[in-house]
């Protein structure tokens, strides 16, 4: 924007552009990057959706620009031309090329623009997309002086042409409101505030319109146009009241004189580009709006379909919705998501309805979302699971919004039921505890279900109850949970609901019940031959023998747990069974060796965003800080462990509050007045998830690419191979690696033979003169 007030004060805007009559607010870096592209491209189009602020840019490069084109700048609007027989008259005209009769037009435009050096800004060419992209490729080729400047709802599809496009203005996130400095740093907080203040001169804008502001502008996109409408508004209605008139936008954002129809108001905006869209395009676009905040492809490909959309369309009719600036296209980390802006997803949703394909669509995006949340549970188990939970974090909104269409209609709520059943393991580790247990509970009262989608809510709903303080209630809905199983020849569900009632008893200090939970539990897996199912229950066996203070039964069930589950790169549940073996190693009086595992294991669940891991490991070092005698670090870790658990809503077993109780008592002795601001300190540090940091065990940096030369080993092969060289036998070689001694043989014949060694002797000398890589294979 600087660049172009500099040129307004120095020299007379170019006759060749209109004037505006308002000044640009909020577009500095969008003006400095349009300058740099035009600059080194002679054509540069802005793609960018309705009222975004495309022809405002455009018309500020250009009168910017103009002193470099010794021939002048010209805008051409092409919006009002009805037939693309006229485009190369209007461009003639806008030039001041007369039109004749007895000559080929386009062929005397480009005569007289070759010798020229000349800006030529061509706006909304969207209507007469194939017919400019002609035109411009004709004048570019043959008049090596002519820069183009387009706007367009999608690219010109020209060779050399460059597609910038024109993004909203930014806005705060309405749940982090701003102060009222920071407000300022925003581009549509300015546009309002500029354009409310033109409309009631000496209007204040108060500490307490902050939230009504924010919320305006982030219903409203940052799309300039409607900001410019609604701000307009302030002469009848305060700002707090025009954020409480956004349902009906339509209605309230309008005007009726001073610019192009299709600028007149919010709906003739959109209008205009859907006016434009082939019928099955039409019916893509309209289908979209049931989507809530944003979809995947796959969601489009199954939500979509259905005349005059077939199977195999959809992905380029979503492309060519997105080209038309329809459809906003987002790099995440699960893959490219799609979603509509605001404004643009109302007047869809109306086409929606108005078509008579509302409830049908609904229905198809209902069950796709019943169906992803029913296959989570089974994804969350292996290498994928961190991919798979944060795909869901993107589809929350999808999944409550399908959540809602299931329980509007008693036929659709089994629906509701396998959508809960299988999300309540991705509820635990986000710590959403509370909502969890709140849509399983609504979900098994609305639906009957079939007894194995029951059985599986009914475990997550006992988790959750118990979890939340009601732990004879817990206890009520495993034994109901087992009961359905049984009814079924689902073995993995028996083993898993079976392991959990286990660790539940032995909380409750029922040692032979806990027993024979995990007894059936372990025979279960076996049956259904799930290697899983059989890590799960050693990990669970593992937690129950450990809150009875079993330690030697609980280290050897981790270490099992913990070999099983790594085979299957699960390392989530890995995590899980090494934090019992850091809490057995700190009761026997080995607190250091505990945190180093500790450390892993936080780096695990930081990296996952699993935030029951993340609670749990944090009261395991509190549990080591307390071993060693560090208390000023034990009540750091309570702290820590507090907010967590505030966040989730959950508090631990019994067994293990027993054991925090009773640390945090001997840390209040210890630290005496001292202790109470110190565990206030870690609850602060709770509120983000960088929880490993902050208590002092961020993971170590792994090798340098250096390190991992030479050796042919794997990394385990590695470690062993220290091991030996270290001098430890095989047998505690697997203590300190948590896996069994056969592996641990069958490690030591693979590094024999890889590195031709006849003896363990002979590879400990060979390892310790050479490195070998962290990876192979």
């Amino acid at each position: 924007m600087e660049a172009g007030l500099r040129v307004r004060s120095e020299t007379p805007w170019p006759p060749g552009i209109p004037t505006p009559l308002t000044r640009l607010v909020g577009r500095e870096r969008e003006i400095a990057e349009i300058a740099r592209l035009v600059a080194d491209n002679r054509l540069v189009t802005l793609v960018g959706s309705g009222g975004v602020g495309k022809t405002r840019l455009a018309i500020e490069e250009a009168a910017a620009a103009a002193p470099r084109f010794a021939d002048g700048v010209d805008l051409v609007d092409l919006s009002s031309i009805p037939d693309p027989a006229l485009l190369w008259a209007t461009v003639a005209r806008a030039i001041g090329v007369e039109e004749r009769a007895d000559g080929d037009l386009a062929q005397r435009l480009t005569r007289v623009l070759q010798p020229q050096n000349r800006l030529l800004v061509l706006d909304n060419c969207e209507q007469l997309l194939a017919g400019t992209a002609v035109l411009a490729l004709q004048l570019l080729s043959g008049c090596p002086g002519l820069w183009i400047l387009a706007t367009s709802r999608e690219g010109l599809s020209v060779p050399g042409e460059i597609i910038w496009r024109v993004p909203s203005l930014t806005f705060p996130e309405p749940e982090h409101l701003p102060s009222p400095d920071e407000m300022k740093e925003f581009g549509a907080v300015a546009l309002f505030a500029d354009r409310a203040r033109a409309a009631r001169p000496g209007l204040v804008i108060g500490t307490a319109d902050i939230a009504a502001l924010c919320s305006i502008c982030f219903r409203l996109d940052g799309i300039p146009l409607a900001l410019e409408l609604a701000a307009a508004r302030v002469s009848a209605l305060s700002i707090r009241e025009i954020a409480g008139c956004l349902d009906d936008r339509f209605t309230l954002l309008s005007r009726t004189v001073g610019a192009p129809a299709r600028h007149q108001t919010l709906r003739a905006s959109v209008d205009w580009s859907h006016q434009l869209l082939s019928q099955v395009e039409q019916a893509l676009f309209r289908r979209l709006a049931v989507f809530a905040g944003g979809w995947s492809l796959s969601a489009a490909e199954e939500v979509g379909i259905g005349s005059p959309v077939v199977p195999g369309q959809v992905a380029r009719l979503l492309a060519a919705l997105v080209d038309k600036s329809l459809v906003q296209a987002e790099d995440s980390a699960t893959g490219t998501r799609y979603r509509l802006l605001e404004a643009v997803r109302a007047f869809a949703h109306e086409q929606l309805a108005s078509s008579g394909e509302l409830e049908e669509t609904r229905a198809r995006h209902g069950i796709y979302f019943a169906d992803l949340g029913e296959q989570v549970a089974s994804r969350l188990h292996g290498q994928d699971q961190h991919l798979c939970a944060s795909c869901i974090d993107l589809d929350q909104a999808n999944l409550r919004a399908a959540r809602q269409w299931c329980a509007a209609n008693p036929a659709r709520a089994v629906h509701g039921l396998r959508m809960a059943a299988g999300l309540w393991e991705y509820w635990l580790i986000r710590g959403l505890i509370e909502e969890g247990a709140a849509w399983l509970e609504d979900a098994l009262e609305r639906a009957p279900g079939p007894p194995g989608t029951r059985a599986a809510a009914l475990v997550g709903l006992a988790l959750f109850t118990s979890l939340r303080g009601e732990f004879l209630r817990g206890g009520e809905f495993f034994a109901a949970s087992i009961a359905l199983y049984e009814q079924t020849d689902d073995l993995r569900g028996q083993a898993r609901a079976l392991a959990i009632l286990g660790n539940w008893r032995a909380n409750r200090g029922d040692r032979e019940g806990s027993a024979e939970a995990l007894y059936r539990a372990m025979l279960m897996a076996g049956l259904a031959q799930d290697q899983y199912c059989a890590a799960y229950a050693y990990l669970m066996a593992a937690m129950a023998a450990s809150s009875m203070n079993d330690r030697a039964l609980a280290r050897a069930y981790a270490a099992q747990s913990v070999e099983l589950f790594t085979e299957i790169a699960d390392r989530r549940g890995a995590g899980y069974a090494q934090c019992v073996l850091a809490d057995c190693m700190s009761g026997e009086g080995s607190p250091t060796e505990g945190l180093d595992i500790l450390r892993t294991c936080l780096g695990v669940f930081e990296e996952l965003q699993d935030r029951w891991g993340l609670l749990i490991s944090t009261i395991s070092a509190a549990l080591a800080h307390a071993a060693h005698g560090d208390w000023r670090e034990t009540a750091f870790a309570l702290g820590v462990a507090d907010g967590l658990s505030e966040r989730i809503g959950g508090h631990p077993f019994p067994a293990v509050q027993a054991a925090i109780d009773a640390i945090a008592a001997k840390t209040a002795a210890e630290l005496g007045p001292s202790a109470a601001p110190r565990r206030e300190a870690g609850r602060a540090v709770a509120r983000g998830d960088c929880i490993a940091a902050a208590i002092g065990l961020a993971p170590e940096p792994g090798p340098s690419c250096a390190q991992q030369q030479e050796l042919p080993l794997t990394k385990r092969e590695h470690q062993v191979t220290q091991l030996i060289a270290g001098g430890l036998t095989n047998k505690q070689i697997a203590e300190r690696l948590f896996i069994a001694q056969r592996t641990v043989d069958t490690h030591v014949g693979h590094i024999l033979a890889k590195l031709g060694c006849s003896n363990r002797s002979q590879a400990a000398v060979l390892a310790g003169n050479r490195r070998s890589p962290a990876v192979s294979t």
